[in-house]
């Protein structure tokens, strides 16, 4: 006798049975998925598939997915474009504002020699996007007016086209970017971009590495720890080494990198929480950068001190 699994639950189902037959199995078989039911079952229970005597349904098949195309790295896609790059929390701030208006953004990690995080939207959300970013900078830094933008990496400077990988000269303009294809010498903003990335990474070498030995660095005098430090050293101890003892979870995030004549300069928010009093701030700030010879020379400072003060319990 062959040995069957008879479905109880049919019995109950009266629209489902059919003729008694007469022929000699007394069980019937799905026709799709290979479930076995007493011989009167129509359909089955579990696809919805005619039954059939045994030794006539196919052995059931099973699903094969098709295999997904890889999908383009986000610098290689033509149907996004670069809206941010800079800081991953600027990133993920914009984003969540893009996606509240119905864009979608993809932010990209670090590649590279570059330290920055890039945030990506369709082309086709592209000017609202741009209009988004431009509110955002403007609530957080008011000081951006009269700056020229420095554009993304990747896009070209004259006709903001995509530049495709290597390339040494615009395909959409035919601005030439390079002479030959030798590797290029890190930029000043690219320099400048690695200062903040070693900041956060906590990397002093590497911060000694980017600040000339004799570097002046001019915080405002209304700054905690404002003032002249002269010397790598000096900087980072009475400056930096200070605000990491002093703040928990202080941190510089950049909204956007600008170029004024030959410096180089960030505009940005600073955010953190002064030990003592236990009082979060968010204040604004503009940093300018000068260079010679791959490493920061001089470093002025421009911020909202008033609102680093309130949260230092200092009376202004």
């Amino acid at each position: 006798m062959v040995e069957r699994r008879l479905r109880k639950e049919e019995v109950l189902d009266l629209d489902n049975y059919g003729p008694v037959p007469t022929r000699d199995y007394d069980y019937v078989v799905c026709s799709k998925c290979g479930s076995e039911f007493q011989p009167q079952i129509k359909t089955c229970i579990d696809c919805g598939a005619p039954t059939v005597p045994p030794g006539t349904a196919k052995a059931p098949q099973e699903e094969t997915l098709e295999e997904e195309e890889p999908e383009l790295p986000l610098s290689q896609d033509p149907e996004v474009t670069v809206l941010y790059t800079g800081s991953l929390l600027w990133a993920e701030e914009l984003k969540k504002r893009c996606e509240a208006q119905g864009i979608p953004g993809w932010i990209e990690e670090p590649v590279g020699a570059s330290p920055a995080y890039r945030l990506y939207v369709p082309r086709r959300n592209y000017k609202r996007a741009r209009e988004i970013d431009r509110e955002y900078l403007q609530e957080e830094v008011p000081e951006v007016a009269g700056l020229a933008e420095v554009p993304p990496p990747g896009v070209c400077p004259f006709c903001n086209k995509r530049l495709p990988a290597g390339a040494l000269e615009c395909p959409g303009c035919g601005l030439v970017l390079a002479v030959s294809d030798a590797p290029a010498a890190a930029s000043d903003l690219e320099i400048v971009q690695a200062l903040y990335a070693a900041l956060e990474e906590g990397d002093g070498d590497r911060v000694l590495e980017i600040l000339d030995p004799q570097v002046e660095w001019i915080q405002n005098e209304g700054f905690p720890g404002g003032g002249r430090f002269v010397g790598a050293e000096a900087v980072y101890e009475k400056v930096f080494n200070r605000l990491a003892d002093e703040w928990e979870g202080w941190g510089a995030e950049v909204g956007r990198w600008l170029e004024a004549g030959d410096s180089v300069v960030a505009l940005g928010a600073y955010r953190g929480t002064f030990r003592k009093t236990g009082k979060s701030m968010r204040a604004a700030f503009a940093h300018v950068y000068w260079l010679s010879d791959g490493r920061i020379v001089r470093f002025e400072q421009y911020a909202d001190t008033a609102k680093v003060a309130e949260a230092c319990g200092l009376d202004r």
